[in-house]
Formats: C-alpha cells, structure tokens, sequence
C-alpha cells in the first residue's frame, strides 16, 4: 500500500479505489465462522456444528414496507454517527437503524494524532506504537488510516457537537517512543456530568437535521442480498414487523461489539468470564447478520476493555497490591488498569464467576507515594501514570490509617460497606505489609523479582489503601475482518460487496489481549476515524 493510496486527509483517501489483499493474517482457523456451506445436491446435508449464532436462519422474503436510500447504516454509536455524517456530506441519502431508543455511546473521549505537529517519521512511530501495544496482530493499513485521518475527524466531532451546546475539553499528550515525541490530543467529556453520550445525542439531532432518517427500536435482524453483493439490510421494528432498508451503494455496519451476548462471548473471549456486563443491547446480532452474509470474524483472542475504576482512585504506580484475601499477588510493575484482570479469573471462579466485585484489589501506598511519580514516569513513560484524561487522582478518596491495623480495618469496613466479595483479616494485611517491607529493606523481591527501584518501604503514616480492579465489560475489540477500505471480507480474504464494518463491529485495529491504554490515559478516536472516513468512502462509490 502507498502513502498515495493511504493518502494525508480523508478526502483523498475516498478516492482510493485499489484493494490491497491482507497478507498479515492467516485465513486458516476464521474459515469455521463464515455462513455454513450448502450442501451440494449429490451429499446428504451434514448435521450443524459449533455454537446456534453461526447458523444462518433462513433468509426473510416477506416485508410490511420497503426503503430505498443509498446508504443504509446500522447502528448510531460514534461510529455510525460519524457514518452517516460523511455520506451525507458527499450527497448521498442515508438511512441509520438503531436497536434502541436513542443515540447512544459509552465513549467519553477520543484521542487524534496532531498532523501538523507530527512528521512522517513520528506518524510511522505511533503507528508502530500502536502495532506493538496489540501484539503485532494490528493491520497497519487500518492503524495509518487512523492516523492520517484522526484529526479532521475528531475535529468534526468536538466541532459539532460544540454547536449544540455540549463542549469537550482538550487533553494534550506526548507519547516518546522509539525516540520520536509523538503529539496527541483527545476530546474529553469527562466534565459533562451524568452523561458521557451527551456528543452523540446532539449530533443525531444535528444529522437528523441535515437530511438523515433514524430508525429507533429497529434493529437489524438480516442482509438483504441480490446475487452475491449486499443491497439492504432487514429490520424489526416494535410491533415485530419486517422492514427492507435496501442500499444502492451499501451497508455500513456500525452496530458496536457482542460484549451483551453470553453465547459469544463464551465463544469468542472466555476469559472475560465473571466480568459483568456494562450495557445488556451489545448483543452481536450485526456482526451474526455480517456473517450470515459471507464475512468472517477477527481471529481469537479478541482484545477486552475492561473497565471500574473511577478516575480519583487510578493510580498506576507499582506500590504494594493486595487481593481480596489481603495477601500479595504480583510483580507491581504491571499496574495499568486494562490489564489487571489477567489476575483476577482465579478469585471470580472461587465466587463461582457469580461476583465481579472479587476482582477488586487494594494499592498500599505511603504517604509520601507522590515525590515517585515523576523519576517513575522518566523510567517507564508507558506504565506510570495518575491521571485518567485530565482528570488527576484524588487521595481524599482512598482509605487511610495512621498504623498498618488502622489501615487494615478501614480496608475491611470499605469492603463491606460497597459489598465487595472480600475476605479480609487486619492480620493477614499487617503481615503482608510487613513482608513487603522486609523486601524493600533486603533491595530484592524474593516473591515476585520486581524492580528494585519500585521497592519502597510503607512506613511512617498515614497509611493510604487504594480501592482499585476493573469488573465491568463495555467492550470487546474483536469484529469482522475488514480491509482498508473497511470492506467486509470473506473467507478467501476478498470484499464482500456492499457490506462494510466501522468502529467495534470491525475489527484488526486492536490486536492484543487487552485494550492499550497507554497514552497518558487517552483513548484512541477509532470509532469516529472510522466511521467518518468509510461513510464517504461508500457514498462516493
């Protein structure tokens, strides 16, 4: 693929017509989620295999009414917002389904990458950046997408909604690596209180406006096909009618991740078992319906956003943990939030994965915890951090003892008081305090080898207990494969014509177990990115 093709704004970018073939995954091991083959005519039909969502239902022929537009889009988060802003805005009449009431997102910022302040070299750094966070099992094309176009989008974002009254506030990051300074920012709405999803509400009003129909209550149950190519997409609406939305130029899935469906998650991603859930309507049924059509998922492990702290209590500095027993657990040295529940399944199955609450934890940490940060931070700048977007933590918040058995018992009565499923002594926290120290003073952890420059004594108080640990799902970062067009492919790794998939429904963006979030707190502004450039990329076919 070319910087030509790739292009430096979205609009040269929607001129791309080129598909380039994605070698960096294998099609082997996606071959069983694609639509069940039809047996031939000469063979018995073979008895169905794997979970019911792979099996394609039989297709619906009869509907109460049918649309025509020229784009059809499914779902009304940030990405399908962003959607069908783009095809209106290059003149083509847009449809957008939602299987909810309303408008809605659960994203509170996006983070972009500055162009002007960034040269090619330092935008090929964050893209590698953002290749190694995930594993290498990113597709670049999609991450330079994101890149080059990342700006002009969030800009429109922050710039709309702005317009009705709900105004973001700018986040600025830099972010070393390789030894290039990479410039960032993020709009957050942290500040709009009570409702993260206010941007999206006034942007569907703003878009609704301009020209747009929205389709509340109506979600997307089939794809309509003619041949081989995708030409609509089949809704329900509330009095459990079948609805036509056919598509001249094509549908955009936007429908967001399955994070709400047991059965797929259990498919997909069982490690995010015990988890609860943080919204019941991320159902999957999009991505099912995409793959009902012919388009294949991203390859397991798909990547999890796992999320429950409130930012006054994020500080991830490697001090002493604690688990729900009060003992010590770990080498601190991991101690970004989305990754802390790779060691939290063993104590959510010894509460039978009834409870997430049993994968939180407490941060002991000694009073004098702040003087660290800065000599910390210099060391590991992709790990220490005590801020979420502008937000800084709040110590008024956390727990504090003027002895070790002062600190414990506040410790237990913060536990039951939020019942949390604990089972906590003051013993078992005073000894484990005072084997940390004893580790500290010998400048060598015997128990877990960490850092000895993280080895820091908790003593001379007030002592201070950081109520800490991720339990809630909202996402999981694992859709269809598409290329850099965010053209749905099939299982042969060719488009799917008609059918494409943005933000959480699309997937090769994230690759690694968890959800980087290594930016000083930021977010990356994917979903909007792109949305914003695949709605004008099919209204300009």
């Amino acid at each position: 693929m070319t910087k030509e093709q790739l292009g430096v704004s979205r609009r040269n970018f929607l001129k791309a017509s080129g598909i380039t073939a994605m070698g960096a995954f294998a099609a082997a091991g996606l071959t069983g989620c694609g639509q069940p083959k039809t047996a031939s005519k000469e063979t018995e039909p073979a008895a169905s295999t794997g979970p019911a969502f792979l099996q394609a239902p039989e297709p619906i022929a009869d509907f109460s009414e049918t649309k025509e537009y020229d784009v059809v889009v499914v779902g009304a988060g940030e990405s399908g917002l962003s959607a069908v802003h783009t095809a209106l805005e290059n003149g083509a009449t847009v449809a957008c389904v939602q299987n909810v009431n309303t408008a809605q997102t659960t994203g509170n910022m996006g983070a972009y990458l500055d162009i002007d302040a960034n040269d090619e070299a330092t935008l090929q750094a964050c893209v590698s950046f953002i290749n190694w966070k995930s594993d290498y099992r990113s597709d670049r094309h999609l991450v330079e997408v994101w890149a080059r176009n990342s700006q002009e989008a969030l800009t429109w974002w922050a710039e709309e909604a702005a317009a009705a009254g709900v105004e973001s506030v700018r986040h600025d990051a830099v972010l070393p690596y390789n030894g290039y300074e990479i410039a960032l920012h993020a709009n957050t709405y942290f500040h709009v209180k009570g409702n993260h999803g206010a941007a999206a509400l006034v942007i569907a009003d703003s878009l609704a406006k301009a020209g747009a129909e929205f389709f509340y209550n109506t979600p997307c149950v089939q794809l309509y096909k003619e041949d081989e190519a995708v030409k609509g997409a089949i809704c329900t609406d509330v009095d459990g009618n079948n609805i036509l939305f056919k598509a001249t130029k094509g549908v955009i899935l936007a429908c967001g991740d399955y994070s709400s469906n047991d059965e797929m998650r259990d498919y997909y991603a069982p490690d995010t078992k015990g988890f609860a859930r943080f919204v019941d309507f991320r159902d999957g049924s999009g991505l099912c319906a995409g793959m009902w059509a012919g388009a294949i998922m991203t390859p397991t492990t798909h990547t999890k956003m796992i999320h429950g702290e409130p930012a006054n209590v994020r500080l991830e500095m490697p001090f002493l943990f604690l688990d729900r027993h009060g003992n010590r657990f770990m080498d601190e040295t991991c101690c970004r939030m989305g990754y802390m529940n790779n060691f939290a399944r063993k104590y959510l199955a010894e509460v039978g994965f009834e409870d997430s609450t049993a994968a939180k934890f407490f941060s002991i940490v000694p009073s004098n915890w702040e003087s660290y940060y800065e000599e910390w931070k210099a060391a590991s700048p992709y790990d220490i951090s005590m801020y979420n977007g502008s937000n800084k933590v709040n110590p008024e918040a956390w727990i504090s003892g003027e002895t070790p058995e002062e600190l414990a018992q506040n410790m237990i009565d913060y536990a039951a008081k939020n019942e949390w499923a604990m089972d906590l002594s003051v013993d078992a926290i005073v000894a484990s305090i005072a084997r940390y120290n004893e580790l500290c003073a010998l400048g060598r952890d015997e128990d877990y080898g960490k850092d000895a420059k993280y080895l820091v004594e908790i003593n001379g108080g007030p002592y201070y207990a950081i109520p800490r640990g991720s339990n809630k799902l909202p996402a999981i970062l694992g859709g269809l494969v598409v290329n850099e067009n965010h053209q749905c492919l099939n299982e042969s790794f060719e488009p799917i014509q008609g059918l494409f998939a943005v933000g959480n429904a699309s997937g090769q963006f994230f690759g690694g177990v968890d959800y980087p979030m290594d930016i000083e707190g930021l977010s990356i502004g994917r979903a909007i990115t792109s949305g914003y450039v695949c709605g004008g990329y099919v209204a300009s076919l």
